[in-house]
């Protein structure tokens, strides 16, 4: 144990211990302008789950989820994956993200505005 994990007091939970040692979620579409919102119960033992899961009782992105939570963005997006796996949680990523230009296109056309 961490001499600062003693010394902060026992309500000290890592933020790895809320995920399973997961630093990723599972799905790679929740960004921080994905909106989420609750659509079943959670059912899960787990607080920070129901915690989440009641944040998203009305439409919030990813990144107000995390804000309002006080937990750090990837121990939410870890969460929110979980609980869109579950069925507790639906996600949708805004149209003009899922159509970005690749890389490619956008070092033509930053080449092209240096030309200007």
């Amino acid at each position: 144990m961490n001499p600062d994990d003693h010394a902060a007091g026992p309500d000290l939970i890592r933020p790895y211990a809320l995920t399973g040692g997961r630093t990723r979620p599972s799905r790679s579409d929740l960004t921080l302008t994905t909106r989420v919102v609750a659509v079943a119960d959670v059912v899960e033992d787990e607080p920070e789950a129901r915690e989440i899961h009641a944040l998203c009782v009305r439409p919030v992105t990813v990144a107000e989820a995390a804000s309002r939570s006080g937990l750090p963005l990837g121990v939410v997006r870890v969460l929110l994956a979980d609980l869109v796996d579950r069925g507790y949680v639906m996600a949708r990523t805004p149209e003009r993200e899922r159509h970005r230009p690749d890389e490619a296109t956008l070092r033509a056309v930053l080449a092209r505005v240096k030309e200007l």
